[in-house]
């Protein structure tokens, strides 16, 4: 019920709709203070959402809301372009990097992929690794939707290969499939933030 009431609270506070709502961690209580570290509504996050409740009156007023943060926003290192996925805490190359592995051979290509974000130096991390098809798959389905500009070496890039296979990019029919092979392709190194 206090769930219920919490996701209510904040959903008429910021004028948006309930089901694009959740708190993402354990909410904090200090009082009759009620702390979410990590609110996300729609493509967007809200840190430090702060409740007063007033458990006699079944009321609540929201004292605080930190700053929100699109879903995506690009961060540029030198000249190393990352995009940061504030709601996954991931980031990923976007720069001339992105597109990088370009294996004839489907079969060796996942294998290429996972070696090379392994060795990967980018906008001072070296924690870099090839994402799973499911973290590909969202990132394009994504920031195709929220039309984000994701940079390749090859602009006409249509796969990108995984630790696990193959994900179409959005030069292609269907953005965000996975499949289970694909020549040519490339890949986007990720790390988690």
């Amino acid at each position: 019920m206090l769930k219920k009431i919490i996701h209510s609270c904040v959903v008429v506070s910021l004028a948006l709709s309930a089901n694009a709502l959740y708190a993402e961690t354990d909410p904090d209580f200090t009082g009759d203070v009620l702390t979410m570290p990590r609110v996300i509504v729609g493509d967007t996050l809200y840190e430090d959402v702060q409740l007063q409740l007033d458990f006699a009156g079944s009321s609540f007023s929201v004292t605080g809301v930190g700053p929100a943060s699109p879903r995506f926003k690009s961060e540029t290192v030198g000249v190393d372009e990352m995009l940061v996925d504030s709601i996954n805490k991931r980031s990923w190359v976007n720069g001339s990097h992105a597109c990088n592995i370009n294996a004839d051979a489907a079969m060796t290509a996942s294998m290429d992929a996972v070696s090379y974000c392994e060795t990967l130096e980018f906008a001072g991390y070296s924690d870099w690794r090839a994402p799973t098809s499911d973290e590909m798959a969202d990132m394009i389905v994504n920031a195709d939707r929220l039309d984000v500009q994701l940079n390749y070496r090859n602009p006409n890039c249509q796969f990108m290969a995984t630790s696990d296979g193959f994900v179409q990019t959005e030069n292609n029919m269907e953005p965000g499939k996975i499949v289970d092979s694909a020549v040519n392709s490339g890949t986007r190194c990720m790390r988690e933030n």
